[in-house]
């Protein structure tokens, strides 16, 4: 099993990612060196703020996705798929996932640990930066209880960081 490699260039690319309805934002570093191709993919997509639906899965432990609507344009396929195959167990809280599949693909948060032995599709593109993750959890909680709870949607708005 290869482990994540936080490790994040100088001057690395990053993403923001919101919660409106929660008021919580958090930031993320693109781990260019781990998946270059799907951080490019996904820095190319989010040239424009794109609004995900999110989805908690109840099983899988501290960790939920977030998919958006697909384009009205035709999609590309065969897009690169990341280098490095893990399964959620291996994922170590503070990812960020990131799986193309129709249209934008989705984007998978990882709070705290958890527990499948299931391959996760896509890869590992980005680490929430430290100070961070208080509010990475409390998004994970503000995404379960209105998924599980309340039975209402959640929102996450994915951005690139300015500068």
């Amino acid at each position: 099993m290869a482990r994540i490699n936080y490790a994040v260039r100088d001057m690395a690319r990053r993403i923001c990612l919101e919660w409106p309805s929660a008021g919580l934002m958090v930031q993320a570093s693109l781990l260019e060196d781990e998946e270059p191709e799907l951080c490019d993919l996904l820095w190319e997509r989010l040239s424009e703020p794109v609004k995900f639906f999110c989805r908690h899965p109840v099983s899988t432990g501290e960790e939920f996705s977030a998919e958006a609507r697909p384009p009205r344009h035709p999609v590309k396929t065969g897009e690169a798929l990341g280098r490095h195959s893990r399964m959620f167990c291996e994922i170590p809280p503070g990812s960020i996932n990131y799986s193309v599949f129709g249209g934008y693909g989705g984007i998978s948060c990882y709070y705290g640990p958890c527990t499948e032995a299931i391959t996760v599709k896509g890869a590992v593109v980005a680490k929430v930066d430290d100070g961070d993750m208080p509010a990475l959890r409390e998004a994970g909680r503000a995404v379960w209880n209105a998924y599980y709870m309340a039975h209402e949607p959640i929102t996450m708005t994915a951005r690139r960081c300015p500068e």
